[in-house]
């Protein structure tokens, strides 16, 4: 309300005699204002140049916040290199479905990228150098040792052909799995598949890969037993009353009264450590058991000169008893069908499929070219431990093979170096049960309890469970090929070669009926024919007694 005077009522009354001189003011202010605005008029031509020597500097500034811009982006860049621990992201385009789906990477310049290189020469988590390491220390295992009596079976010639042609199928399907988890951002393995092909298959995955691991601890089981037995044999043993283990085992270290209590002894020694949640003080396991593989593939190369010179002396022409199979394949296509559980053999010793998406994920700068030149290198690597230890094997035993190298008859009269191998081999096994359990044990939670989070009454039953199934079965079946067999014709074809062959033709440029995805589509029927034929074989030997 304005100012003004009071009246008898209480209310204020405006001043009109006071507001009118204001207003009568106001005009005045209008005049001069309007005076002003007509001396301004001829000031806006003026204002032309300047408007444009405004526009000149603004551009300049803007040039200037490029520059910067670009600066920082070099900055940037150079953080990659220097911190060597941020991923290059991926763009996708999609073009219709999932299976047209395409990956394109991000480019790093190329100074920076060779400086990358040059950075990541070493063994450290994240280099390539130490995913090649992770990927071919897989290929030391106790698979490697079962070759040379395929070897036997289907000729030498011909399994290590058979053993190039694996190592190629591995290659496609490792970077093929790898590539089409990228397109639909999969972090894993069993979660891509969920994705590409659809939950029913993830979950055949996830059994798949519980029911390995579970053989694997009893496999395990029967190599230690077996390892310790034969120690104690060239040790202790009395050579002239039993001429060789075989009789030494037949007649004493197979008799329940040792078997079973040795076996459950060294389970219930390994419980409480399999038991912990966190085995991660057991890391300098992986690294022992590299060096006792590396050492038990040098006791077998060094020695085969002396293997092959016994063979000589031996050999006959007219004896066909003394002759070593080279190259007839035919005997891999007997009633035994070796040639089948053979491929299976082959196809466990380059099991390695669940372990590339941690790997990948851990890569710096894990673009598909240098996951790819992880995978190369390590397959490489691979064919090179495998087809030395073939060959060297072969020629150790080429007429009395045993199921693994290491167990084969000496020619010397006392093999300590051998011996040697053999403890060190049991020991490597024994560490390595809780890693093994301790993956089984994630996955068997995720898939039957939906949760990774391990609680204590869970985990004592499940453990206990188990490692006692696995020793009793252990205790009761001792063919070690057999479970080899087993696992690569089913367990490997499955996780390693339908599964990732499916994800890469779902995920290929081209259409499903394409020439490409056709053959494809063979190669994967050849693979998975192989092998399940090795698996079935496995189990009529084992259900007659023939294998």
């Amino acid at each position: 309300m304005e100012q003004g005077e009071i009246n008898e009522n209480g209310n204020q009354e405006p001043n009109n005699d006071t507001q009118q001189p204001n207003n009568s003011t106001q005009e005045p202010i209008n005049d001069i204002q309007g005076s002003i605005n007509d001396t301004q008029e001829p000031n806006n031509d003026p204002q032309k140049p300047i408007n444009a020597t405004q526009e000149s500097n603004n551009s300049n500034q803007e040039t200037n916040n490029n520059s910067q811009e670009a600066n920082n982006g070099n900055q940037e860049k150079d953080n990659i290199v220097k911190e060597r621990n941020t991923t290059i992201e991926d763009d996708f385009i999609p073009k219709g479905d999932i299976g047209d789906l395409i990956l394109t990477d991000k480019l790093v310049d190329e100074k920076d990228q060779e400086k990358f290189e040059e950075k990541t020469c070493s063994m450290k988590e994240g280099s390539v150098l130490g995913g090649i390491f992770a990927i071919s220390s897989l290929a030391l295992g106790p698979g490697a040792f079962s070759l040379p009596i395929r070897c036997t079976q289907l000729g030498l010639i011909w399994y290590m052909i058979l053993i190039v042609f694996a190592a190629w199928a591995t290659y496609w399907t490792l970077s093929g799995m790898i590539r089409s988890a990228r397109t639909v951002r999969g972090e894993d393995y069993s979660p891509s598949v969920k994705l590409i092909i659809g939950k029913p298959a993830g979950k055949l995955v996830d059994i798949t890969l519980i029911l390995y691991l579970y053989v694997i601890f009893i496999q395990y089981q029967v190599i230690i037993y077996s390892l310790i037995g034969r120690t104690i044999y060239e040790l202790f043993g009395d050579k002239d009353k039993y001429v060789n283990f075989d009789k030494y085992e037949s007649e004493v270290w197979d008799a329940a009264k040792l078997k079973y209590p040795i076996m459950f002894g060294i389970i219930f020694l390994m419980t409480p450590i399999c038991l912990l949640k966190d085995i991660s003080k057991m890391r300098f396991a992986s690294m022992f058991g590299i060096v006792a593989y590396i050492y038990c593939i040098s006791v077998i190369v060094i020695e085969s000169p002396w293997f092959l010179k016994h063979y000589l002396k031996n050999y006959k022409e007219d004896d066909p008893s003394t002759h070593a199979n080279f190259y007839d394949i035919t005997k891999g296509f007997d009633k035994n069908l070796n040639f089948f559980t053979g491929m299976a053999t082959v196809f466990f010793a380059y099991s390695c499929q669940a372990a590339a998406f941690p790997i990948y994920k851990s890569l710096n700068n894990n673009t598909e070219k240098r996951i790819n030149k992880v995978f190369f290198t390590s397959i490489c690597i691979d064919i090179i431990i495998y087809l030395l230890i073939a060959v060297c094997g072969f020629i150790t035993a080429p007429l009395k093979p045993e199921s693994l190298v290491i167990f084969r008859e000496s020619v010397f009269e006392n093999d300590i170096f051998m011996t040697i191998a053999k403890i060190s081999l049991a020991i490597n096994l024994f560490l390595s049960l809780p890693a093994n359990y301790a993956g089984y044990r994630i996955s068997f939670f995720i898939f039957f309890f939906g949760t990774d989070k391990i609680d204590t009454k869970r985990n004592l039953i499940v453990t206990l469970v188990t490692l006692y199934t696995t020793t009793l079965i252990g205790a009761l079946y001792k063919d070690i090929l057999a479970y080899i067999s087993f696992l690569g014709g089913f367990c490997c074809s499955i996780a390693d070669y339908l599964i990732p062959g499916v994800m890469i033709i779902l995920t290929s440029k081209e259409k499903i009926t394409s020439r490409m995805n056709i053959i494809r589509c063979i190669v994967i029927i050849v693979l998975n024919t192989f092998g399940f034929m090795g698996g079935l074989q496995t189990i009529r030997s084992v259900i007659q007694g023939t294998n």
